[in-house]
């Protein structure tokens, strides 16, 4: 099992933190991509535990993956994480469901990937807000995220869905799950 290490923050001027970017050394992997996330859960028993099990399609790829419960330390997010590709996320969803696991939440995106050295960079627009995360080993994303001027106090701790559940308590229009309207997509 692999080990995800990650801090997420808000985005508040996507341009400038692409000039960052750029300007440190990174590359942009992937251009904006829409992706479509299905977390499954079998009454409860995955939530309980602090663990997801998602379904993701991401353009033309499809994965699957399991995270364990997460611990922060100094507002970096660590769990045991295991994932690999299918061949079709509706299928996958359906073979999950056969053996018991229902669609629980259902969250949509449109992701940029960037890599810097040994660290993946990715900006996330989502019907709440924009927020970017960095994914690597401690050390590097301490550097990084120090380089790119932002204050681990000013790391988000939550999940989307977190997000999403706490954006719905003072806005009624949205709707059960984190999706786009269709005219924005």
């Amino acid at each position: 099992m692999a080990q995800e290490i990650e801090v997420k923050f808000p985005l508040r001027d996507r341009a400038a933190l692409i000039r960052k970017l750029q300007d440190i050394g990174g590359t942009r992997l992937y251009a904006e991509t829409f992706e479509d996330n299905i977390v499954l859960d079998r009454r409860g028993e995955l939530k309980t535990k602090g663990a997801l099990l998602r379904v993701r399609k991401f353009g033309k790829y499809s994965l699957i993956t399991y995270k364990g419960p997460m611990s922060i330390d100094g507002g970096i997010k660590s769990r045991e994480e295991v994932q690999t590709g299918v061949e079709s996320f509706e299928l996958a969803i359906e073979l999950l469901d056969a053996v018991g696991f229902k669609p629980v939440f259902r969250y949509q995106k449109f992701r940029e990937v960037w890599r810097l050295s040994d660290v993946e960079i990715v900006l996330d627009r989502t019907p709440i807000g924009e927020y970017f995360e960095i994914e690597g080993p401690i050390d590097l994303i301490r550097s990084i995220s120090s380089e790119l001027g932002m204050n681990m106090d000013q790391a988000i701790r939550q999940t989307y869905a977190d997000l999403y559940r706490q954006a719905r308590r003072t806005r009624s229009d949205l709707p059960e799950n984190m999706v786009f309207a269709p005219e924005d997509l």
